[in-house]
């Protein structure tokens, strides 16, 4: 008998909710499937009937995780027509992301942090590559490539302790001038 087409929502969404609570909390390898259907109220056959794998799952989670982030920040950037509109909208966007970040950390698992922080530049990589194409790069290397490097670049720079110690104007100068760099322009 073939099996059931497995829709969004009720129950699935319940699991997915309890495993990111569980994962946050605990982390991926601590956090069982017993565990989340025990909190859920189901049976492991149920977790099968919606998943093939605690994996899947995970994936499940991160993306949910991320689906509203990236909408956010696609939101927040639409407008972005040059690279100061950019560094305008992005230093206030990020701040306010690590406030909320901040909030939580004491209860991530760091394999959860880890996660989230990859799943976060890949979540962004298609947003910046769409801003390149619009502000006309001046080279000939493609727009994804250039989104990694962007991405992956300014991850390392807001993250740096150096960073953290420079005032608003400052931070602002540096990332400007490292998308130029990147860009060519």
């Amino acid at each position: 008998m073939a099996r059931k087409a497995v829709l969004e929502g009720g129950k699935r969404d319940e699991i997915i909710q309890t495993a990111m609570k569980l994962f946050f909390e605990h982390g991926y390898e601590a956090t069982s499937v017993r565990m989340i259907m025990n909190e859920v109220g189901g049976e492991i056959g149920m977790f099968y009937h919606y998943f093939k794998s605690k994996d899947m799952l995970f994936d499940c989670v991160v993306e949910r995780f991320f689906r509203n982030y990236r909408e956010r920040f696609e939101d927040m950037l639409s407008c972005c027509d040059s690279q100061e509109d950019f560094v305008k909208t992005f230093l206030p966007m990020y701040e306010k992301s690590m406030k909320e970040f901040g909030m939580i950390q004491g209860n991530v698992h760091w394999t959860v942090q880890a996660a989230m922080h990859d799943g976060t530049l890949e979540s962004l990589r298609p947003v910046i590559c769409a801003m390149i194409d619009k502000w006309k790069k001046r080279n000939d290397t493609p727009s994804d490539i250039l989104a990694g490097q962007l991405v992956y670049g300014l991850s390392a720079t807001i993250h740096s302790p150096e960073f953290e110690k420079m005032n608003a104007s400052q931070k602002k100068t540096c990332i400007q001038d490292y998308i130029g760099r990147v860009l060519g322009r």
